[in-house]
């Protein structure tokens, strides 16, 4: 297997960020978000592109998929902008060729006692269950990769979101780029060092593979996401009544991917219902 690592980013959990404010499009402070994110982000290419790296796909998985600054990138580097929606035999542009998954700038699931940013994708989800464990966004995206056989091998995000990683997945790398105080509070450093950490960390995981195993959900999934009561539950019961037990959707499926798939499926239909409503 060739060195071909895939990078799912998101912008809540990089160098700095400790607000929404800076965090999502459209709101005063989100270029500096956007810078601090970049800065993460090349960082850690360079890191794994001097360790050996051949070929490295990045999904931008935060808010419209809109963040990435093309120009900046290597040639070896792939960008899948937009946020295309998973489908049950595409997760994103990852299969099994991927030495490893590398989750950057995440952060802890809704409900992490004083965890900087907490949430579960949007704020409409109040739990994710898989197989009965909770998971957020690092667990839920670990399982997909383990789908195809692909480890977790780094994370960067806050100190509570790189103690949810390694409690789920054990030998995890993790780079904590700053530490957890509160929802909107944390200790942050500067990024000359969290570059630094960034760096090193992505170079050992190609020359030294970490050994963790891939995070397999196995091919009988049952899916449970809790929501918040409000427009969007109540559109999901409106549409998908028979797959709602209260607040919560009921998903069995063949793969972790293809239950998620089904979610963001259902999601956006949803969306749609509202719109309609507005």
């Amino acid at each position: 297997m060739g060195k071909k690592y895939m990078i799912r980013c998101d912008i809540e959990g990089v160098s700095g960020v400790v607000s929404y404010e800076q965090a999502e499009p459209g709101k005063p402070e989100f270029e500096f978000g956007k810078a601090m994110f970049m800065t993460d982000l090349l960082a850690l290419l360079e890191g794994l592109n001097d360790g050996g790296a051949e070929t490295i796909t990045i999904y931008d998985e935060h808010f419209y998929g809109r963040n990435i600054e093309i120009d900046q990138l290597p040639d070896n580097v792939y960008s899948i902008c937009g946020k295309p929606p998973y489908l049950k035999d595409w997760a994103g542009g990852l299969d099994k060729s991927f030495a490893g998954l590398i989750l950057l700038g995440f952060h802890s699931k809704r409900g992490t006692e004083n965890a900087l940013l907490n949430h579960s994708y949007e704020p409409d989800i109040k739990n994710i269950l898989l197989n009965g464990v909770s998971v957020g966004e690092i667990g839920m995206e670990a399982a997909i990769a383990g789908d195809y056989g692909v480890p977790l091998v780094l994370v960067t995000a806050d100190s509570e979101g790189i103690a949810e990683a390694q409690k789920l997945i054990p030998n995890v790398q993790g780079i904590a780029v700053k530490e957890s105080f509160s929802e909107t509070g944390a200790l942050c450093y500067s990024t000359a060092l969290t570059s630094e950490w960034i760096y090193d960390a992505a170079k050992e995981i190609v020359e030294k593979p970490p050994k963790v195993l891939p995070y397999n959900a196995g091919t009988d999934v049952l899916l449970q996401v809790e929501l918040v009561n409000g427009k969007f539950c109540d559109a999901f019961q409106k549409l998908f009544s028979e797959q709602m037990h209260g607040q919560t959707v009921v998903i069995r499926a063949n793969s972790a991917t293809e239950a998620w798939a089904s979610y963001w499926d259902k999601k956006l239909k949803c969306f749609k219902e509202m719109e309609k409503n507005v």
